[in-house]
């Protein structure tokens, strides 16, 4: 039997929203520095669903590191 799980206080949310991807960062008491570690450890994640070698998914990391596809925008509530 599975428990309900309620999310009070998210670190980061993605998702897509009118086919455009969307990212929302809660900082709250982590460190940029902490951030980093949780995105090393999305990585391998990402890896893992996709079984495939993490090195893979870091080259893709790179190249969007180096050259972005997309601008950083704060979204305003209206």
């Amino acid at each position: 039997m599975s428990e309900e799980m309620t999310i009070d206080s998210p670190l980061i949310v993605v998702f897509e929203h009118e086919g455009e991807v969307q990212t929302h960062i809660h900082p709250g008491k982590l460190s940029y520095e902490e951030y980093g570690v949780l995105i090393a450890d999305l990585v391998r994640h990402i890896a893992k669903a996709f079984e495939v070698h993490e090195n893979l998914v870091w080259e893709w990391v790179d190249k969007e590191r180096h050259k972005p596809t997309s601008p950083i925008e704060e979204l305003r509530p209206d």
